[in-house]
């Protein structure tokens, strides 16, 4: 009778004690696949930064099969088209046989920024040289949150 009392108020305890204010939200969102594929890339881990003060946002996910996407993107001043893509800005490679050199052709465009948030869509097509000249057409979206 006394181990159930004493059950109920550990419980009591540990429910009154739990603060639902501090729940962690996630800082950044991706969903991408190369265009030809009908599954999107599972990504195990997505690590953003968006920082509005600084006018700067970056993305980096990696998948299970070592997969890697990389967003960097300096100087955004508004929502649009970011200009001149460059691997540098978006880079992505299927932890295999695809590891591109190059950003052929595409857009980036950012469709949401403000303080709290920036997002946007894209579809890029990279060029890699690993086996033979190959282009691969990558489409997706995003969204990084401040801290």
């Amino acid at each position: 009778m006394m181990s159930k009392r004493l059950l109920i108020l550990w419980l009591c305890v540990c429910c009154f004690a739990c603060d639902t204010g501090e729940i962690m939200k996630p800082y950044a969102y991706l969903s991408m696949k190369f265009i030809e594929d009908e599954d999107f890339v599972l990504m195990e881990r997505i690590e953003g930064s968006w920082l509005p003060n600084k006018k700067q946002a970056s993305l980096n996910a990696y998948g299970f099969k070592n997969e890697r996407l990389s967003i960097y993107l300096p100087g955004l001043i508004q929502t649009g088209r970011y200009p001149n893509l460059t691997i540098k800005n978006i880079f992505y490679t299927d932890g295999a046989d695809f590891n591109p050199i190059k950003v052929d052709s595409g857009f980036l465009e950012i469709t949401q920024m403000d303080s709290i948030q920036i997002g946007g869509t894209f579809r890029v097509t990279l060029e890699d040289e690993y086996n033979g000249i190959d282009h691969r057409t990558v489409i997706g979206n995003f969204i990084i949150y401040t801290r």
